[in-house]
């Protein structure tokens, strides 16, 4: 059995929020998102060690991916990755990681 992906599931774990989208643009200015078949990409602001985040579900155990990427304007640099998160651990991961909070 594979496990469908839902961009917005993802994005709601992340912030624990019911309208993530918004709540990623209003507390770390994010933009940009795109999703694949089974993972959900942005980019976001504020922070100076990373401004790319990739959230990619493996679907086998059910569990997340998190990369992030400083993205400029001719280069990328891998920052940080994890494997094997749940989704409650998908917030604590880009808290510590960035700097920035996902929640007041």
């Amino acid at each position: 059995m594979t496990t469908r992906f839902d961009p917005n599931t993802a994005l709601a774990q992340l912030t624990r929020s019911n309208n993530p989208i918004g709540r990623l643009s209003a507390m770390v200015g994010a933009y940009n998102f795109l999703h694949s078949a089974d993972s959900v990409m942005f980019r976001f602001r504020g922070c100076r060690r990373a401004n790319y985040c990739k959230i990619t579900l493996d679907g086998a155990s059910d569990t997340y991916s998190v990369s992030f990427h400083k993205v400029g304007k001719l280069d990328s640099k891998d920052v940080a990755a994890f494997g094997g998160i749940y989704a409650d651990g998908l917030m604590p991961a880009f808290e510590k990681t960035t700097g920035l909070y996902l929640s007041l």
